[in-house]
């Protein structure tokens, strides 16, 4: 019951793949935690590039309401890419807890039955 518990909160909490590792499924638990850097690592990026994009877009703007009109440039640019990063990072995430619950599980009836 300890490891049902413990792995999904830390791959939910801490990050995707910390549950696995703890369940000791070592090389899917490196993978998840690779993969979850990158597409983190992938859309801050992406969304500091299109943020920066839009405020210098509207550099000269003298209107009552920045924040609306940054709004406005962002809808304008289009951030269909950071939309698609965030899904698949959140799915993964996802992914990663009910797996670590399920291995967790699996491996506290593994050892309860010896």
């Amino acid at each position: 019951m300890r490891r049902a518990l413990i792995s999904p909160l830390l791959s939910g909490l801490v990050i995707p793949g910390l549950g696995q590792i703890v369940n000791r499924q070592v090389g899917k638990g490196a993978m998840m935690v690779a993969a979850a850097s990158l597409l983190f690592m992938l859309t801050l990026g992406f969304a500091f590039h299109e943020i920066s994009q839009a405020v210098l877009a509207l550099d000269g703007y003298a209107g009552p309401d920045k924040l609306a009109a940054l709004r406005g440039q962002l809808l304008k640019q289009g951030v269909t890419w950071l939309i698609i990063l965030g899904g698949l990072t959140a799915a993964l995430w996802i992914y990663a807890v009910i797996d670590a619950w399920r291995g967790g599980r699996e491996r506290d009836a593994g050892l309860a039955g010896q």
